[in-house]
């Protein structure tokens, strides 16, 4: 079949002797062309920019100038440079029109016009003896916030790993020390009375901490066991309630009025309540610990098509940027007396769900949590074959 170029040239070797006509419809055919190119073009998950030699831009699809930030509409032979906002993508292109003959690839975090990750390919044509520049344009945010979603779960598992490891070591010495002070007080039972109080009250400090460091320890182990999720059809309206009403007594006492909006549409999905009551309870008492003088907390569910948005409100001291982004982190916490695993369980219960968690904050103003689930319904069965007789099938 003879290329489009071959055909245009012999149209135009001959174009003195086409009627008007025909000429016509050679032009209308090579417009419906063209406008199918650009929509297969416009339809390919990358950005594809032709460009000038020199850099102006010639062609872009969609994606190009929604990923680069710049007005589909832009005037002819515009260097693309003129075009793209973000300094190190604007600085790339210039670094490449120094050498346009030469093949470059680059990954970029660009802000403008959003946060995004891309990676461009520069790659110079030749096409019939002319040159032209082919610009390739991935966007890989999905695979870099993939990739950081698993090295960040990694982490989490990695620390509560080596940290129940530590509390069960520390386990151990615990209990030979409660076995030594009761060999201890038998010991001291032989002892002359005045000295007996003494060594007895000592014993005592020394037992009533022991007891006391055990306890840390179970606390600390039980809160590292995280259990299997048992998903089940089950109201989050019903478990954002009872999370609330057991925390009732307390936001009373630190004068927290606490607003619940739930959306009556939301259907019930599969989830593990027992699971979500402690993450809904850990990211209350957050709002509650923020806000040591009273304040306003709201709790909020919304059902948007097939997924569940819930948002935990507070008028608190907030989060300031440097802490902001390690929230999640295992035993990573500004608080003097906290353990840092309260708000990476909560992570991990909501990332178990397929879902995902965002924190914004204003230090000063608040903090807002929202949690983002899919509505999962149970798959049913498809409804097995009637048996019958001969008569029946082949009725």
């Amino acid at each position: 079949m003879p290329s489009k170029v071959n055909h245009a040239d012999k149209v135009l070797s001959r174009i003195d002797r086409l009627d008007r006509q025909s000429l016509q419809g050679y032009l209308s055919g090579l417009l419906w062309e063209r406008k199918q190119d650009e929509e297969i073009l416009d339809r390919i998950n990358e950005g594809i920019l032709i460009l000038e030699p020199h850099g102006a831009l010639k062609y872009a699809n969609r994606n190009a100038f929604l990923w680069l930030g710049f007005q589909r509409f832009f005037k002819g032979r515009t260097p693309l440079a003129e075009l793209v906002e973000e300094p190190s993508v604007h600085q790339f292109i210039l670094d490449c029109l120094k050498h346009p003959a030469e093949e470059s690839v680059s990954e970029f975090r660009t802000l403008s016009p959003r946060e995004i990750y891309i990676r461009i390919h520069w790659i110079p044509l030749t096409l019939d003896e002319e040159k032209w520049i082919l610009v390739r344009v991935i966007n890989l945010t999905e695979q870099k916030s993939r990739s950081e979603e698993e090295a960040r779960l990694q982490r989490i598992e990695s620390l509560i790993r080596l940290a129940a490891g530590v509390a069960h070591e520390i386990g151990n010495p615990l209990n030979s020390i409660q076995i030594h002070i009761e060999l201890l007080k038998r010991e001291v039972g032989e002892l002359v009375p005045a000295k007996q109080k003494a060594f007895n009250q000592l014993i005592h400090v020394i037992g009533s901490e022991t007891r006391r460091l055990d306890q840390i320890v179970r606390s600390f182990l039980r809160a590292t066991r995280t259990p299997p999720l048992r998903l089940r059809p089950d109201s989050l309206n019903q478990v954002l309630e009872e999370a609330v009403a057991f925390l009732r007594y307390e936001l009373e006492k630190g004068k927290i009025k606490i607003q619940l909006d739930l959306d009556n549409t939301l259907p019930p999905f599969l989830l593990d309540r027992d699971r979500l009551h402690q993450a809904f309870i850990n990211l209350i008492k957050n709002g509650m610990e923020a806000m040591p003088r009273g304040g306003e907390l709201k709790v909020s569910a919304r059902r948007k098509e097939k997924l569940c948005v819930v948002r935990i409100e507070d008028k608190g001291k907030g989060i300031e940027d440097k802490d902001l982004a390690h929230i999640f982190e295992a035993y990573y916490t500004t608080k003097e007396e906290g353990s840092g695993l309260g708000l990476a369980q909560v992570y991990q219960a909501v990332n178990d769900h397929g879902g995902r968690i965002e924190a914004k904050s204003t230090p000063g103003k608040g903090s807002i949590f929202t949690l983002i689930f899919p509505i999962r319904r149970e798959r049913l069965s498809l409804p097995q074959p009637r048996t019958g007789t001969k008569e029946e099938a082949s009725r």
